[in-house]
């Protein structure tokens, strides 16, 4: 009888330890997924992040490519690059220092 309540003990003990053990590696790994998973939550929000910078500098070189075609931007750069008037206008310029 001794024997047979020393058996149902150490049985016990060992299935006890098992599931310990199993329980264990069951939070040991859930850890792991959850550092995972934060990293691509972080990894997710930096792409967003990036998406929306790409979509505001795509706005602006929209905008600015819809400007370059007008007539207001060639009549700038004909002035400013190129130093042209037109026929009827009167140009008046600064005398730098060294001029009377």
């Amino acid at each position: 009888m001794r024997r047979k309540k020393k058996r149902k003990a150490t049985g016990f003990w060992l299935l006890a330890t098992l599931t310990a053990m199993l329980c264990g590696a069951v939070l040991y790994a859930t850890a792991g997924v959850r550092r995972e998973r934060d990293g691509k939550l972080e990894e997710k929000a930096r792409l967003e992040s990036q998406i929306e910078q790409l979509r505001a500098e795509s706005n602006k070189l929209d905008a600015k490519k819809d400007y370059i075609g007008t007539k207001k931007f060639i009549e700038e750069m004909a002035r400013k690059v190129l130093g042209l008037v037109y026929p009827d206008e009167i140009v008046f310029k600064e005398k730098g220092e060294g001029e009377r």
